[in-house]
């Protein structure tokens, strides 16, 4: 019997979620309650099942981009799977069943967290097409961050009076782009312009 081979290398988080993550150490799991069903079709299911059902959730999370917009539900869900992964006897099925609906209610923050920063999270794909990254790396980096910062906020149900906060995000990652935009632009006209570069000789 060919024994499953679940992903080898843990769920990491990037350099800007990770350092979010360090700085708080609050257990959503705590607070979770897993539903009667859920917790009863993990219980039905043979663990290799069960490990390979929560997989599946999580790498599907990971494409909906729940590492950035639910870090910490992502985290928590990630380290019981890793944990299963490594050490199968070591994890009860509730735990799996825990993940699964961690996975769920980061689900349903990601959905709040993108409404809530639909004009952010907009211009930091605009950044991102125009690769902000390479050209202004610090002044990405730092708004990234600020919108993580307020991110978390909604995600752990903190919000508060962000209204503020996010004005001036919006203005500093504007800015931003429109630096990069014309950084852009006459990097294209000095390239096109350029008759060596225009006919495609080096």
């Amino acid at each position: 019997m060919q024994t499953k081979k679940y992903l080898a290398a843990p769920f990491f988080i990037g350099g800007l979620s990770a350092l979010l993550l360090a700085s708080c150490a609050t257990s959503l799991g705590d607070n979770i309650t897993i539903p009667v069903g859920e917790g009863a079709m993990y219980e039905a299911m043979p663990k290799e099942k069960s490990i390979a059902h929560l997989e599946k959730n999580i790498l599907e999370a990971k494409k909906q981009d729940m590492p950035f917009l639910a870090p910490h539900y992502f985290r928590e869900a990630s380290d019981i799977f890793n944990r299963a992964v490594s050490s199968p006897d070591k994890v009860p099925t509730a735990q799996l069943a825990k993940a699964d609906v961690l996975i769920d209610k980061g689900q349903a923050i990601s959905e709040i967290v993108k409404k809530t920063f639909a004009r952010e999270l907009e211009l930091k794909v605009r950044l991102d097409a125009l690769a902000a990254n390479e050209i202004y790396p610090w002044e990405y980096k730092r708004v990234i961050y600020q919108l993580s910062q307020l991110m978390e906020k909604v995600e752990l149900e903190r919000v508060g009076n962000i209204d503020q906060d996010k004005e001036e995000l919006n203005k500093s990652m504007q800015g931003l782009y429109s630096r990069a935009l014309q950084y852009t632009s006459l990097h294209e006209s000095h390239i096109s312009s350029d008759p060596i570069t225009k006919d495609g000789k080096e």
